[in-house]
């Protein structure tokens, strides 16, 4: 068949499936409210509502060998229905079914309604707990079944689905089976045959029939599979799609001499690392192409990342362009700001920062040197996405930590130019793999090499009951000459009680060992005081800082050496790793403690990958294994790549084909009309966020 009337059958057929569920067999309109709070609204997204787990209730037991507390399935005839009442407001119907080896009750509590559905002589299986007491047989009955009708809740591999509240499993199951009946003929194989052989694929009607009521997990897996592949495929169209447009625009050529860039180089007190300078050809190559720039570059807490963003902000205003970086908490920006003031001060280059703090008079005066072209590089935070943030010349948007922001705020930085060029930078390691998916709108660089002479962190993991033994060690440092941090923990949510519990710390230690000059840091103070904290620790007039997770990025002290987190479980592992970054900067050898006693298997786990890694890729890995995907996929923000069934983690090999198979098809898209068709349609709405670009 030609292509073109394939993709338009495809979306012919996709009529039927837009009928709102509420028209189906079975729902209604009070039915059709509460599969609204599943965000089921069509009959599409009912049979794109796949199981999250299957129960395999096809063993049948014959009643002379129930066991008590096990729960299992049973067949046998209905011989008795009586009413019991224990108590006030306690009705108990007890169904007695035989199956030649004895006698067992099925127990409804009050379900007075259903006397009249079990009638005498009916074959009807039950599926529940089982209770042996007093020579009598009970069984508890989580869903039963008549031999006669077509079963779906019993004697099978019953899909279990995330429910709602008045919705039961046994009326979700068989509105789906209702859907199926009626609308699976209408379902248009996306997929060319040919790549169905080449993987050994079910079919569409197969697959969704197979995920919904598959008579075997072998057939559930390979469903599973197929849709998986499918997921991964629409993607990497979607994502090549995007690129292949984005690359068409014509990008601001930020080339140069060359002079400004080698007499930075030149005034570094250290020389690039191998990695770095690896990473800075790319960014350099993408910078002088005719195309937008689209990099990330990621690496590990101390790789270098920051002075690679400085190099770029060198050349765009070396070019004649503005640059400008946003970070997204105002200490971070600060942290830049002064830094980045200070490397740049050699070479002429004006710094300001604009956070939303400053007063109105500071922020009119900073609008104002951005506006005009006095400011070259602008440090901030979200305010330099403000309507009244208005550049002279931008050209290059560098965004630090991108993680805490979504896309549409990336994108906003950058549509305050033409064309701009964005770097986006992030201390968060992750599995090139999961960056690939990710970041599937981004060029991806990897800092994967620390600076010469860096030693690990020696890290150790106390009961709390231990935990004078890690304030000892952090004092006897200190009176050495070193500084150090303690971390408050997490206590709740909000930031005003997370402040109490950090001052409160402070005012105890401070207290306790009134011998040493102690500080005091948390995310509601000034900016000038926040400031003028941070410069008496750089100053070494502070000792030891009392924090909280503001210094979890950018904190940048080479004489602390020694890092105390206080309940340290109760951080996830990628927080950890990013804390624990903050000492390890300068020649003396780091510690890391981490305090507290875990209150489940999974905080002891992670207190062991941070005694056994320093790698953060790796304990990236270990944190993927722990919780799957979903958390990391979440630090994407609005604008996620969302998959209903694929995992990242698990379905690895099946990601890598559907990307191969992806590149392929975008050679000779006129052959696969409807499949970029169909990519178009799940992710139109995300290219066309990231197209503002």
């Amino acid at each position: 068949m030609d292509t073109k009337e394939n993709a338009k059958r495809v979306r012919i057929r996709s009529f039927a499936m837009d009928i709102p569920v509420q028209y189906l067999k079975g729902v209604g309109p009070q039915k059709a409210k509460l599969l609204q709070k599943l965000k089921i609204e069509t009959v599409k997204d009912l049979i794109y509502y796949f199981p999250k787990r299957y129960e395999d209730r096809s063993s049948l037991k014959k009643i002379s060998e129930l066991i008590n507390d096990e729960v299992t399935t049973v067949l046998g005839t209905v011989v008795e229905v009586k009413e019991v009442i224990p108590r006030d407001k306690l009705k108990i119907l007890k169904v007695g079914i035989n199956d030649g080896s004895g006698t067992a009750y099925g127990c409804f509590f009050n379900q007075s309604y259903l006397k009249n559905v079990f009638i005498k002589g009916k074959k009807v299986y039950f599926y529940g707990k089982v209770e042996k007491r007093f020579f009598e047989t009970n069984i508890y009955v989580y869903e039963y079944e008549f031999w006669d009708k077509e079963l779906l809740h019993t004697n099978r591999l019953v899909p279990i689905y995330p429910l709602t509240e008045n919705l039961s499993p046994k009326t979700f199951r068989q509105l789906i089976k209702n859907a199926l009946d009626k609308y699976l003929e209408e379902i248009t194989e996306p997929l060319p045959e040919e790549i169905l052989r080449k993987y050994s694929l079910p079919d569409l009607k197969q697959a969704l029939m197979n995920l919904h009521f598959p008579e075997s997990s072998e057939q559930s897996e390979l469903a599973r599979r197929r849709m998986v592949f499918e997921e991964f495929l629409l993607f990497f169209l979607a994502i090549g799609l995007y690129k292949e447009n984005y690359q068409k625009k014509p990008g601001i050529v930020i080339a140069g001499s060359g002079e400004l860039e080698k007499k930075f180089i030149d005034s570094l007190p250290f020389k690039l690392t191998s990695a770095q300078e690896k990473v800075w050809r790319e960014i350099k190559e993408d910078l002088a192409a005719k195309k937008p720039m689209n990099r990330l570059v990621q690496g590990d807490v101390g790789s270098g990342k920051t002075i690679l963003a400085a190099l770029a902000l060198v050349k765009a205003v070396e070019a004649g362009f503005q640059g400008a970086l946003m970070a997204p908490t105002e200490i971070l920006a600060e942290q830049h700001y002064l830094n980045l003031s200070r490397l740049f001060a050699p070479l002429g280059i004006k710094v300001v920062l604009l956070s939303g703090s400053l007063s109105s008079g500071k922020k009119e005066a900073v609008y104002k040197a951005i506006k005009n072209g006095y400011a070259d590089v602008i440090i901030g935070t979200h305010a330099l996405i403000q309507e009244a943030v208005i550049f002279d010349n931008l050209g290059l948007a560098v965004i630090d930590e991108q993680h805490r922001f979504g896309v549409e705020q990336r994108s906003s930085l950058v549509e305050k130019g033409l064309y701009v060029n964005q770097l986006v930078m992030s201390a968060t390691p992750i599995p090139r793999t999961l960056a690939l998916t990710l970041y599937g709108d981004l060029d991806v660089s990897i800092v994967d090499a620390l600076p010469a002479g860096r030693k690990p962190i020696k890290t150790y993991w106390l009961s709390s009951q231990d935990k004078g033994k890690a304030y000892a060690f952090l004092l006897k440092q200190v009176a050495e000459g070193r500084q150090g941090y303690v971390v408050c923990p997490l206590v709740e949510e909000s930031e005003k009680l997370q402040v109490e519990a950090v001052t409160k710390l402070y005012e105890k230690l401070s207290k306790k060992f009134p011998q040493f000059k102690w500080g005091l840091m948390h995310g509601r103070l000034k900016p000038a005081e926040k400031e003028e904290v941070m410069e008496n620790f750089r100053k070494n007039n502070i000792q030891i800082l009392v924090s909280t997770t503001v210094i979890e990025v950018g904190v940048d002290v080479p004489n602390a050496n020694v890092i105390i987190i206080e309940d340290a479980w109760r951080f996830g592992l990628a927080q950890l790793h990013q804390i624990r970054g903050r000492v390890g900067r300068g020649e003396h050898q780091s510690y890391c403690f981490l305090l507290g006693n875990p209150r489940n298997q999974e905080g002891i786990v992670r207190m062991k990958i941070m005694e056994k890694y320093n790698d953060g890729f790796k304990i990236a890995e270990e944190d993927l294994k722990l919780r799957g995907p979903g958390e990391l996929s979440g630090t994407r923000q609005s604008g996620a790549w969302e998959f209903k069934l694929a995992d990242i983690v698990r379905d690895q090999a099946i990601l890598f084909l559907a990307k191969k198979e992806a590149d392929e098809i975008l050679t000779n898209k006129e052959n696969h009309r409807a499949l970029i068709t169909l990519a178009l349609e799940k992710y139109g709405d995300k290219i066309n966020m990231l197209q503002k670009n």
